[in-house]
């Protein structure tokens, strides 16, 4: 090379040198070309054969880390042909991939728990609690109930890698694809939809408070013909979300959180999708719940003759329980976003990180064989693991701050009688409540 043959040299075309940088275009976008592929004519002239482009060689190239060979064009990573990146997040080490996933395992754990106990206290005394407003929240317990079993579904044998890592070792990116399986897609739809079909429920939930506390000491019944549409909005809305993200095709998967979920790597979606959603949702609940402790507040200062001393210490205890639960739902909403903007301020500056570290890994098996200075390769600017600790405690939080409503004297009272029940004996009746949706409200 190059080929010599009767006194001659054949010098290899332009064409043969344009196609060879083909594969290779992050180095003339990051770097330039040095000048020997810079193909000029002087030293690459047009007309040439191609003879040498035919030659076949007995070796492959391959992909330095964190990049993978890959023949799938989707997999391929921006200006390198032939190499995506690899399955497990090269922005984390393998030792916070680990301490990740046990926060994840302890806290979907948990709230997976609060949420299936408080469904259980539901169904226990289903004839007396099957009523609206508290009804709501055995709908809300049970959207984050499956929505924890979405998240826990990466630590059965086998399934993480699944669910977030294409076939060809790469990461999933741009789902649902005709060629890959659909298990991220089942994770997206178990985790998304049932987290805004239960923030949805949280603002039905605002709203029937606020309507029935303005109804307290009347016999007008203001839910009354409202439910089915209440159901309605609550499971159509995040339906339809669902389906426009697939539509766009905008699912990601992430192997720190071991999950698949919109816009981790366009994070425009997310804001559009996620973000966008929980604020209005946090502005219209928060009126109504504003609304309600307003009510409640009214009625004790403006009838104290008329309350016993008994109602009154009740409309006390809700009044704090709805500020404690509205304080929370706030907290919770406000870290959520604070974590996201952080992601969407700082991401443009990991992904440049990344793509430099990317580069520097390529010109260590360049210098290798020259002998050259080996440069020292590192990720500089990489997202914080506390930050998304925070992020995911915030969403964990919200679910098990959904099942404290069930966490009263009334509930002990009703596994009392449903233990007494099954053990075929007669519980002591005049210690119950009429009803657990009573004793919420």
């Amino acid at each position: 090379m190059p080929k010599c043959e009767n006194d001659r040299v054949e010098l290899p075309s332009r064409t043969l040198c344009q196609a060879t940088r083909g594969p290779c275009a992050i180095v003339e976008r990051e770097r330039g070309w040095p000048d020997f592929l810079r193909c000029t004519p002087d030293h690459f002239p047009e007309g040439c054969p191609n003879e040498v482009q035919n030659i076949k060689f007995n070796s492959s190239g391959q992909c330095e880390a964190p990049l993978v060979r890959t023949d799938n064009p989707k997999s391929w990573y921006e200006d390198v042909e032939g190499c995506g990146i690899q399955c497990q997040n090269p922005l984390f080490t393998e030792a916070e991939h680990q301490d990740m996933h046990s926060y994840i395992a302890a806290f979907g754990a948990v709230t997976g728990l609060c949420t299936l106990f408080t469904l259980a206290t539901f169904v226990a005394d289903w004839r007396n609690s099957n009523r609206y407003p508290a009804v709501i929240l055995f709908y809300v317990n049970a959207c984050f109930f499956v929505g924890s079993i979405g998240w826990l579904a990466q630590f059965m044998d086998g399934a993480r890698r699944e669910i977030v890592c294409r076939a060809d070792g790469t990461m999933r990116l741009g789902e649902p694809t005709s060629n890959e399986t659909l298990s991220c897609v089942i994770i997206f739809v178990i985790v998304y939809y049932a987290l805004m079909a239960g923030v949805v429920w949280f603002v039905v939930l605002t709203y029937a408070w606020h309507t029935s506390f303005k109804a307290l000491g009347t016999t007008y019944q203001p839910l009354s013909g409202k439910t089915s549409y209440f159901h309605l909005l609550t499971w159509s809305l995040p339906f339809v979300l669902t389906v426009a993200i697939l539509a766009v095709a905008q699912v990601d998967g992430d192997s720190v959180s071991g999950i698949c979920f919109v816009g981790y790597k366009n994070y425009r979606y997310r804001a559009g999708f996620v973000l966008a959603p929980i604020g209005l949702v946090l502005i219209v609940g928060g009126y109504f719940l504003i609304r309600g402790v307003m009510t409640l507040f009214s009625i004790k200062s403006n009838h104290p003759g008329l309350l016993s001393e008994k109602a009154a210490s009740k409309i006390n205890e809700t009044m704090l329980r709805l500020g404690i639960f509205g304080f929370l739902a706030f907290g919770f909403v406000l870290i959520t976003f604070s974590c996201h903007f952080y992601d969407f301020f700082n991401q443009a500056e990991w992904e440049r990180s990344f793509r430099d570290y990317v580069l520097c890994q390529a010109n260590v098996t360049i210098g290798l064989p020259t002998k050259k200075p080996i440069p020292d390769c590192e990720i500089k600017n990489r997202p914080s693991l506390l930050v998304e600790k925070i992020n995911l405690f915030a969403m964990f939080g919200t679910g098990i701050s959904m099942s404290t409503w069930v966490w009263t004297k009334a509930t002990l009272l009703i596994w009392r009688r449903t233990w007494c029940r099954w053990g075929q004996q007669q519980p002591v009746l005049t210690w119950l409540p009429r009803s657990l949706s009573l004793s919420i409200l």
